[in-house]
C-alpha cells in the first residue's frame, strides 16, 4: 500500500502551521445526532466502548452498519477511515464536507477533500481493511495544525512494536502522548500491522473529538533487552523443525522472533494471548488452508509460504512459545485430528490455539471447548 513518508507529513504540517493558526483542541464538534440508550443491539450499557460509540455517533463521525447494529468487532476499510478523518478535520478546521457520491464510488468526494486539505489520501485499495498503522497515520494527517495537549508520559522507544524508522512512528507517538492511543496490553504495544475494529476506532475518534474521554498513561522503555532462546536450544526443536532444511527453519524462526519480541516481559497468560491473536491475524490476512502442500504442517509453511493446517499452526505456536522459553505439549501431534498447544501454568493447563479460535483454560484434561 502506498503511503507518503512521515517526513512529508511533518513538512506538510509545518507548512500549514506557518499559514494557518493552530486550532484549540476539542473545538468545533457539535452533537448532530441523538443517541438513545440501547440503540445498537451490540452496544449494551456495560460494554467497554459504549461511551465512545455514543460520542462518535452523536458527533457524526461514525454511524452504525444499520439503524440498530453498530458492528463493534467488524473491521474498517481505508475508505471508511478516510471519511472519518475528513469529518474530524472539518470539526477542527471548520467549513463543510462534500456529500457522498450518489452514484459511482461513494468515497471519491472524501478523497478529493483529503487531497485538497493536505491529508493522507493516496492508497492502492480503498476497499481493503485498514491497518492500525495506517489508521493512526491518516488520523494524524487530519490533525495537522491542531495542538492536542500532551497528557501522557511516553518515553522515546517505550512503545515496543513501533521502532525507530517505522513509517507511522511520529503519528503513533503523538496520539499516545495526547491520550488518544493507550496500547493493547500492559506494555503499551500498538500492534501496527493488525486490523482495527469498529469499537476500537470509535474509542479513538471519540477521544480526538472529546478531550474528556482521553486517557493519560505512562510508558517507559524496558530496561533489559529481550534474549530469545536460540534455534539450537529450542526445547521442541525436532518436532518444530519437522521436514524443514536448516535455512527454512531459520527463516521461520526469524519471523516468529519478530512476532514475539513485543510480548517479552509480559506475564505468560498475556504472552499466550498475544501469540494466539497474532497468528490468527496472520491467517485471516490471506493465508490458505492446505493438508497436501510441502510444509503445510510446519512453521515454515505458516510463516513464510503462507498456508497451513492446524498442525502447521500448532508448530508455529510452539516455535513462538519456545523462543520465549515456554514449555508446551503438542496435542494430537502427527494425527489426523485437530492439533493445538497445551501449556501448564501453575496448577492449571491452558490451550493456545489460534487455528481453533481459543486461548484460555483447558475445560477438562486434553479437552477443547470448541472442537
Amino acid at each position: 500500500m502506498k503511503r507518503r513518508l512521515c517526513a512529508l507529513l511533518l513538512a506538510l504540517a509545518a507548512a500549514l502551521c506557518l499559514c494557518v493558526p493552530a486550532l484549540a483542541a476539542g473545538s468545533g464538534f457539535d452533537r448532530v445526532n441523538a443517541y438513545r440508550a440501547g440503540q445498537f443491539s451490540d452496544v449494551p450499557a456495560g460494554i467497554w466502548c459504549s461511551e465512545n460509540v455514543k460520542s462518535a455517533y452523536e458527533f457524526g463521525i461514525m454511524k452504525g452498519r444499520s439503524e440498530d447494529y453498530f458492528d463493534v468487532y467488524g473491521s474498517l476499510t481505508v475508505a471508511e477511515t478516510l471519511a472519518m478523518a475528513c469529518r474530524i478535520h472539518r470539526g477542527y478546521a471548520g467549513g463543510s464536507l462534500p456529500a457522498e457520491a450518489g452514484s459511482g464510488v461513494w468515497y471519491e468526494p472524501y478523497v478529493e477533500y483529503a487531497k485538497e486539505h493536505g491529508m493522507l489520501w493516496d492508497y492502492v485499495s480503498y476497499d481493503s481493511p485498514v491497518s492500525r498503522a495506517d489508521f493512526a497515520a491518516i488520523m494524524d494527517s487530519a490533525l495537522a495544525g491542531v495542538r492536542l495537549p500532551v497528557i501522557s508520559s511516553i518515553e522515546d522507544g517505550a512503545i515496543p512494536d513501533v521502532p525507530e524508522g517505522a513509517s507511522c512512528r511520529d503519528a503513533v507517538y503523538r496520539l499516545y502522548g495526547a491520550g488518544i492511543l493507550t496500547g493493547s496490553d500492559s506494555r503499551g504495544s500498538f500492534l501496527p500491522d493488525s486490523s482495527i475494529k469498529r469499537g476500537e476506532a470509535a474509542a479513538l475518534v471519540s477521544r480526538i473529538a472529546d478531550p474528556g474521554l482521553r486517557k493519560a498513561i505512562s510508558l517507559t522503555k524496558a530496561g533489559a533487552e529481550f534474549t530469545p532462546v536460540p534455534v539450537s536450544q529450542l526445547q521442541n526443536y525436532a518436532s518444530l523443525k519437522k521436514n524443514c532444511t536448516d535455512e527454512e527453519f531459520q527463516a521461520a524462526y526469524d519471523r516468529a522472533l519478530e512476532l514475539v519480541r513485543p510480548l517479552a516481559g509480559l506475564d505468560t497468560k498475556e504472552q499466550l494471548a498475544g501469540i494466539a491473536s497474532a497468528l490468527r491475524q496472520l491467517f485471516d490476512s490471506g493465508m490458505s488452508y492446505s493438508d497436501t502442500d510441502a510444509h503445510y504442517n510446519d512453521p515454515y509453511g505458516y510463516f513464510v509460504l503462507g498456508y497451513a493446517s492446524c498442525a502447521g499452526c500448532a508448530r508455529a505456536t510452539g516455535l513462538c512459545l519456545n523462543i520465549l522459553g515456554i514449555s508446551y505439549e503438542h496435542v494430537n501431534e502427527n494425527q489426523w485430528s485437530h492439533q493445538w498447544c497445551r501449556v501448564q501454568l501453575g496448577s492449571e493447563f491452558w490451550i493456545c490455539d489460534a487455528y481453533g479460535l481459543y486461548c484460555g483454560p483447558e475445560p477438562a484434561p486434553y479437552a477443547h471447548p470448541y472442537l
